[in-house]
């Protein structure tokens, strides 16, 4: 081998070694710029989900379904002496009931 060649051949085998490197930078650079824009679109949905659950729970609110009812549907609250309740003895054996 001559001393030519054999240098040559270092000169090769350096400047791939540098395009690898060149090639691991753009990769690295590549994945950096996904991981933003993936930060990002995390961030987004987190803002909506938030946005939704405080909408949610808004219209889970007890007052604003007690108000809904009053209104549209002419819902209102029961006083005690509107509750009739309705009994059975079971103690008497009515065959009827049992039929």
């Amino acid at each position: 081998m001559t001393r030519s060649s054999f240098f040559s051949g270092l000169f090769f085998i350096c400047l791939f070694f540098v395009f690898i490197k060149i090639y691991q930078h753009n990769l690295l650079i590549k994945l950096n710029y996904e991981k933003q824009r993936l930060e990002k679109k995390n961030l987004k949905l987190k803002r909506k989900k938030n946005m939704l659950l405080v909408e949610l729970f808004k219209l889970k609110d007890f007052k604003r379904i007690k108000n809904i009812a009053e209104e549209k549907f002419d819902f209102h609250e029961l006083k005690l002496s509107q509750i009739k309740t309705f009994t059975h003895d079971i103690k008497k054996k009515d065959k009827s009931f049992y039929v």
